[in-house]
């Protein structure tokens, strides 16, 4: 078959891409052929279809940008004529079987959704966030949980300025919910994926097409994993613990530096970029914490090599997680990880089996919980193990890949 691919880029982007490059192998290996439909992007790898991507909107971009500009890319980003033409172009020339949606929001749009439905060609959506039920898309307002906008209220999404604490953003991401609810393209989605337990029910209790979401957990490629050397236990003066994601407020990492000043005697490598990452150099360098490194974003390779030497992985979140792909590679690399329990973490962290949760910004129940496994190498080891067991009973391409067959009957 020819499976068409929509992602929002064609280049590893984050978890979404760790999942659509996941996907695209699998069907590949099972004989289709895989027909993308993204952004042009210079990132991108290459594809025989990218003539038909559409043009690239950075929004890190727009506030230097030209009014005139701004409101072009606004009207885009809520419905993109562009998308429609070029992807009607695309299936003029190449015969589409299905289509598999990850994250178009914003920039591909859910108008393409009538495009494909109107071509007779079933259409499933894996949800990596909760954009339909959340105009901010990770139900956080002002660094807190936010749940206002339930039964299609988004105009709280203005009145509490939760879209980067702007109101023109805030009004933006509201008007474009209010707009994709009106013209209800999401009912031509066959089957919406949730990849845990948590957002199958978060969407389920937001009253989102019930009768459609599937809960199917992600598959991982686990030969990255296993080509790794492996590591003898490291000695006690090279010891460290280690935290991978964006350096943002909702990936906990502001509470993990509270919680690593009351730890001076272990040591944190950090690895990820984002819009705190200064904050947190000046933080670290002003209050002496000489046993916290931030390292900066780092290759997969590389960063796999950091996490199979490390102890174990803290995943400090305070958002609906909706999966979590690093805490899913430390535990493939038989690491424990301490993890706060929110969103789909506390599906993959078992506390006290394989590893430790605790409560979502408490930094001084995180310290204890660091403290403690820190202090425990058998513990560390005999939970390292049950991770590794655990995860990949979990988190398994052959169960993800059977899932969608019976979703496809033709895969």
């Amino acid at each position: 078959m020819n499976i068409l691919v929509l992602n929002w880029t064609w280049y590893p982007s984050g978890g979404d891409w760790t999942y659509v490059e996941n996907i695209t192998n699998v069907y590949r290996q099972n004989g289709h052929a895989i027909v993308p439909f993204s952004m042009k992007d210079e990132r991108n790898f290459p594809s025989e279809y990218s003539e038909y991507f559409i043009e690239n909107i950075n929004y890190k971009t727009l506030d230097k940008s030209s009014l005139k500009a701004g409101i072009k890319a606004v009207k885009k980003s809520i419905y993109s004529t562009e998308a429609q033409q070029n992807l009607e172009k695309l299936l003029s020339v190449v015969k589409i079987d299905f289509a598999h949606v990850n994250v178009i929001h914003h920039y591909i749009t859910p108008i393409v959704l009538k495009v494909l439905k109107d071509k007779g060609i079933p259409i499933i959506w894996t949800l990596h966030e909760y954009t339909p039920i959340c105009p901010e898309s990770t139900f956080i307002s002002h660094g807190v949980i936010c749940e206002r906008c339930f039964g299609g209220k988004f105009y709280n999404c203005v009145t509490h300025t939760c879209k980067k604490g702007s109101y023109a953003a805030s009004t933006v991401a509201a008007l474009e919910n209010y707009v994709h609810k009106y013209l209800n393209y999401y009912k031509y989605v066959d089957y919406y994926v949730c990849p845990s337990v948590f957002t199958y029910k978060k969407f389920k209790q937001f009253n989102f097409f019930e009768e459609k979401l599937v809960q199917l957990y992600h598959g991982y490629d686990y030969s990255i994993i296993d080509k790794l050397p492996k590591v003898m236990p490291l000695g006690d003066s090279e010891r460290y613990i280690v935290f991978v994601g964006r350096l943002e407020k909702i990936k906990g990492i502001q509470t993990l530096i509270k919680a690593m000043e009351k730890l001076p005697e272990i040591r944190l490598k950090i690895i990820g970029s984002g819009t705190l990452e200064k904050e947190l150099k000046t933080l670290v360098s002003e209050n002496g914490l000489k046993h916290v490194t931030l390292l900066g974003k780092k290759s997969q390779h590389e960063t796999l090599e950091i996490i199979s030497k490390a102890d174990f992985l803290v995943c400090p979140s305070e958002w609906y997680e909706v999966l979590g792909f690093t805490a899913v590679e430390a535990m493939a690399l038989s690491k424990p990880v301490v993890g706060s329990a929110i969103g789909a973490l506390p599906e993959m962290v078992i506390d006290e089996r394989t590893g430790f949760l605790f409560e979502p910004g408490n930094f001084e129940e995180l310290a204890t919980k660091i403290e403690l496994l820190y202090n425990n190498k058998q513990l560390i080891l005999d939970m390292g193990l049950n991770a590794h067991t655990h995860i990949h009973t979990l988190i398994n391409t052959e169960k993800h890949f059977e899932g969608l067959k019976k979703l496809i009957p033709a895969l």
